[in-house]
């Protein structure tokens, strides 16, 4: 984990691809569980994305990564 900043779980708006993004650095992981390993980070895969609601992931197998979890 960098330590910057939130890591949330966003949308891809063009594919509808999950990653995670950090919210200050603007690093990404495809898979929540690579969140913590900066060495599998990348930046500038993902295109234009949309945050997600708890409401939107209540029934995604990403929401086990949810702080304080659904």
């Amino acid at each position: 984990m960098c330590s910057q900043g939130r890591q949330i779980i966003t949308r891809e708006n063009r594919t509808g691809k999950l990653y995670v993004l950090c919210e200050e650095c603007e690093s990404e992981w495809r898979l929540p569980q690579d969140a913590s390993d900066m060495e599998k980070a990348s930046s500038g895969v993902f295109a234009e994305s949309t945050l997600l609601t708890r409401e939107e992931l209540a029934e995604h197998p990403w929401s086990a990564y949810l702080e304080g979890a659904i």
